[in-house]
């Protein structure tokens, strides 16, 4: 098992529909980036959290924008490549199998696919504040 738990964030940004991605290969109908909620509870050891898991796809050569996560990410690459940077922390080139870590208010500042012709697929497991997103757009960062 691959484990890769540098302090920096993958979410993947990715983990909110609600964020802006980027894509040169994409036409504008298309959708680069691609969010399915898998699961969602209570935390029982925190009634003020959630537990989510998501499923997060990456079309080819897409990116998403600089985003922060109020809560805590942890991620596993199920296939593909994936270019990941947390603000402060060098770039990693992250392939199927690898996992990645990122701690509450992680600045995700790199979430990109970078392969021409094939998506990558990855399942993040968020402990979240109660209604709030799983990621938000960095300020500065334009949509």
């Amino acid at each position: 098992m691959k484990t890769r738990i540098p302090i920096l964030g993958l979410s993947l940004y990715l983990l909110t529909a609600g964020l802006t991605a980027h894509s040169s290969a994409q036409s504008p109908e298309a959708k680069p980036i691609t969010i399915t909620q898998l699961f969602k509870r209570d935390n029982p050891e925190d009634k003020n959290k959630d537990i989510i898991v998501q499923r997060i796809e990456l079309a080819p050569d897409s990116a998403a924008l600089p985003h922060v996560h109020p809560g805590m990410v942890t991620g596993y690459v199920v296939s593909g490549t994936l270019e990941f940077q947390v603000a402060g922390e060098p770039l990693l080139t992250l392939h199927t199998g690898d996992t990645f870590f990122e701690p509450p208010g992680s600045k995700h500042m790199v979430a990109r696919n970078p392969d021409k012709s094939e998506k990558t697929v990855l399942i993040a497991f968020v402990v979240n504040p109660k209604n709030q997103a799983v990621a938000q757009p960095l300020e500065g960062h334009a949509h």
